[in-house]
């Protein structure tokens, strides 16, 4: 397999690159999830099966159908079959709360729901109509007469300033141009297997799911708390080598933190991105696998997947920041100063996207669009990322920040005014603010809320749980008497945290341990939250845990509890509950509901 086929180059959507390659590969394995694996004319037929339940209830050209699925391969079958009658997909994350995922369907207007047995019951009986999938049932993929490369393929819902999360609208013009311009980047050849490690919600995993089936590749998808179990991932990669893979930089950080990273890193090429991409996770991979081929990429949902890309080499490991490279064919870039102008060679200046990459705006948002896709005369329109970047004289580019407040943590693309508007919602609270910091110099950024009003953090967070996605939620969050401003009325954030950190440590009021097993837990939590005074019936999401840091929980713990597995730390949520399972009093769940936050 040497890349992507020429056909599917010229293809005019991507339903009909799909069929192409599904028609090449015959019935060679397309989707596998742990000993389920499913041939391409398998997939195929079943995409079929479920584009005529859509067509049956007249669902076409120019509707939205929403996926709402455990990570499944279910998802991707959603997905062909809405391409095939020329509706667009929406993928909804199952770990987001049901008021989100009813806020989700309101903003994309979607006109169907493909779901699971154990996610159909989270949605309103009627309109829109909900299916969920019949594993037996299959049909030809036929694909709907007079579909073109502007039809939209799919959008993708990101944080909102206002308060209410937007939906990118990304054409399939633009999705093939990112796939082929993906498969002209790279080096690697024979890439038969990719997996996918992340959600499909972001880009990140997009980059995994359109890479195999564009091109006929098998598909590993892996089930959520694999993900988050370095043990398990490295014995499926063992048992099922991967070709090409995908993480987050604090993802791969986090998982290899307490294991051996060669055993989470693909045969053949490894693809960063969603966040800076610290220089000692070069330095870290390159030691463990100096012959893989590694890019670090970068770009904004309405760039389409990956804007630029920069092939990683072990000298980066030394530079002060790993580039985000060059743009990829069918990217323009463009770095302008506060004027309006491009900046000078090594100036510093917004990044500004275009050409066929870029989406067609937000929907139903048409003065955001104007806003943020401006045009540019005769140059066209460009995106402006605000994404503060330095071209290099060769014409690599380095990324600084961030112009405006939007933040990327753990990978996900944050608006604080959309955690500030919930928390500011709440009984209570007169002010908040919002911002990512870093606990220790060099690591990833974790979000933070500070508020004033009256109320107390864990059932603040627990709140804010019924409402957000989780990578939305504040890992820590402060009340504050006020919120200090500077010379221009903006938040100083200096002296905001300078406050904090002058006020007095509180008494340690949690409830004491009981066992030797409950102290050994809430000293473990202690540690990795860097935070005293917890209690056995504190719970670990309340008090600034995340998937990342159970990442390492799970870790220490698993040393002197060997048969602890990833899920019994969302089931138990309390010290004292965690601690009763790894005595064996408690019975872990045969399934558990993970609530973690999304990668």
């Amino acid at each position: 397999m040497a890349g992507l086929p020429d056909s599917v180059r010229r293809a005019p959507t991507a339903a009909h690159a799909f069929a192409t390659a599904a028609a090449a590969a015959g019935n060679r394995p397309a989707l596998r999830q742990a000993g389920a694996v499913l041939g391409y004319a398998d997939l195929a037929g079943a995409a079929g099966a479920a584009a005529g339940w859509l067509q049956a209830r007249g669902i076409g050209r120019g509707d939205v159908v929403a996926t709402l699925h455990d990570r499944s391969p279910r998802a991707m079958i959603a997905v062909l079959a809405a391409w095939a009658v020329g509706a667009a997909y929406v993928h909804i994350e199952a770990t987001d709360p049901d008021a989100r995922v009813a806020a989700l369907l309101a903003t994309t207007k979607a006109r169907a729901v493909f779901t699971d047995e154990r996610n159909a019951g989270r949605l309103a009986v009627g309109a829109p109509p909900v299916a969920v999938f019949d594993e037996t049932a299959t049909a030809p993929y036929r694909i709907e007469p007079g579909l073109s490369s502007g039809d939209v393929a799919y959008l993708v819902c990101t944080s909102g300033s206002t308060g209410t999360p937007k939906a990118v609208v990304v054409a399939h013009r633009a999705l093939l141009n990112y796939t082929a311009a993906f498969f002209e980047r790279i080096a690697a050849t024979g890439l038969d297997s990719f997996g996918l490690a992340t959600t499909f919600a972001a880009d990140l995993g997009k980059v995994s799911v359109y890479g195999a089936l564009l091109s006929g590749a098998r598909l590993d998808v892996y089930r959520r708390e694999m993900t988050l179990d370095p043990v398990a991932l490295a014995a499926d990669l063992r048992a099922h080598p991967a070709a090409c893979l995908t993480y987050t930089p604090s993802q791969l950080e986090a998982l290899a933190a307490e294991g051996k990273l060669a055993a989470l890193l693909p045969r053949k090429l490894l693809v960063v991105a969603g966040e800076a991409f610290p220089p000692r996770l070069a330095r870290a991979i390159f030691a463990a696998r100096p012959e893989l081929e590694v890019h670090n990429g970068y770009g904004p949902s309405e760039a389409t997947i990956l804007a630029t890309m920069h092939r990683v080499v072990p000298e980066d490991a030394d530079r002060p920041r790993v580039p985000i490279g060059t743009p990829l064919a069918g990217v323009r870039a463009r770095v302008l100063g506060p004027d309006g102008r491009p900046v000078a060679s090594g100036g510093t200046g917004v990044l500004h996207l275009g050409g066929v990459c870029l989406a067609d705006g937000y929907l139903g948002e048409p003065e955001l669009t104007a806003a943020k896709f401006a045009g540019f005369g005769e140059d066209g329109t460009f995106y402006r990322t605000d994404d503060v970047v330095v071209e290099t004289p060769g014409g690599t580019l380095d990324y600084l920040g961030r112009a405006d407040r939007q933040l990327k943590v753990r990978g996900n693309r944050v608006e604080p005014g959309e955690v500030e508007a919930v928390l500011l919602d709440r009984p209570g609270i007169r002010q908040a603010v919002v911002t990512g910091e870093s606990p220790e110099a060099g690591g990833p950024k974790e979000l933070v809320a500070y508020v004033t009003g009256t109320g107390e953090p864990a059932g603040l967070v627990r709140a804010l749980r019924e409402i957000l996605p989780s990578a939305l939620v504040p890992s820590r969050l402060h009340f504050v008497p006020t919120i200090p401003v500077n010379l221009n009325g903006k938040t100083d954030f200096a002296a905001l945290r300078a406050a904090v950190g002058r006020a007095a440590v509180p008494p340690e009021t949690g409830e004491p341990p009981r066992t030797e097993t409950e102290r050994f837990v809430l000293d473990v939590w202690s540690d990795v939250l860097g935070r005293a005074g917890i209690g056995r019936a504190d719970r670990f999401l309340e008090i600034g845990g995340d998937s990342f840091k159970a990442l390492t929980v799970f870790a220490r713990l698993r040393r002197t509890y060997p048969e602890l597995v990833i899920t019994q730390l969302y089931q138990h949520a309390t010290a004292a509950e965690l601690a009763s399972a790894l005595d064996g009093t408690t019975v872990p769940a045969a399934e558990a509901a993970v609530t973690v936050v999304e990668l």
